[in-house]
């Protein structure tokens, strides 16, 4: 990963950093600017004093109006109509607002769900490049109010890729203890009560198999959600070197330096 020369943005490739780790040290450094990934088209990310507030994606099937239609919330007809009224400088919320589709809170929900969307379609991500252009955040009238542990944790709760879980988990020989802080930050999130209660039982150090059997949960989630906690830092693996977690403070001493 290169060092900046003062002027250049910070890049790298996801493939070395994943996507829910980049989250964490955003907010861990209280980073502003925008964060672009690029693979098979480019979300770009607004990043306000660490939390991501707002998201756009060059790829169609991303757009406002294709996710309504999904949901159900416009008709085929509805959605050429507005389509076909889009112009610079008007976006297509809009749009629906003035024909009457769309109330203005009906409006105000979608782009925050249309947001939160794009986000949590790059934690899918393994490969790709992303880039860090700090600076002032560009302003938005409608943005995200997420805490990044929610952010985080409901993004990783959407990945199913059972190799990439074991490997950021640490498999079957793993083991973890509670982050001293970490039922406080547990509470504080918005998770089920049965996510909440790995974290409330995890007393002392315990392996993943003891883990997963105290709890009612099936393996699967008990182990992605071990993994989460650990990017989160609610937990931390005992079974590894200290000397593992350079790339985190390397990328952290570079974000900080901006």
């Amino acid at each position: 990963m290169p060092t900046r020369d003062g002027s250049a943005p910070l890049e790298g490739s996801l493939a070395r950093r994943d996507f829910p780790h980049l989250v964490h040290d955003l907010a861990k450094q209280k980073w502003s600017g925008v964060l672009t990934l690029t693979h098979q088209g480019v979300r770009s990310v607004v990043v306000h004093e660490g939390r991501l507030v707002f998201a756009t994606s060059s790829n169609p099937d991303d757009r406002l109006g294709e996710l309504l239609l999904r949901r159900g919330r416009l008709t085929l007809r509805q959605l050429v109509d507005a389509g076909s009224a889009v112009r610079p400088g008007k976006r297509l919320g809009a749009i629906l607002v003035e024909q009457g589709v769309l109330g203005p809170k009906e409006l105000v929900a979608a782009v925050v769900e249309h947001t939160q969307e794009i986000i949590y379609g790059a934690f899918q991500w393994t490969e790709g490049l992303f880039r860090f252009e700090p600076g002032a955040a560009p302003a938005e009238s409608i943005t995200l109010n997420i805490r990044t542990p929610d952010l985080i944790f409901e993004g990783m709760r959407r990945i199913e890729h059972w190799s990439r879980i074991d490997r950021g988990m640490g498999g079957l020989e793993a083991r973890y203890v509670r982050g001293a802080a970490a039922l406080d930050v547990g509470r504080s999130m918005t998770m089920p009560a049965a996510y909440l209660e790995i974290l409330t039982r995890l007393e002392g150090e315990l392996g993943v198999e003891t883990i997963c059997a105290a709890s009612s949960l099936s393996s699967f989630e008990v182990c992605r959600s071990l993994w989460a906690f650990d990017v989160i830092g609610l937990v931390r693996r005992t079974d590894t070197p200290a000397a593992e977690s350079a790339d985190d403070e390397g990328l952290g001493m570079l974000l900080s330096s901006e």
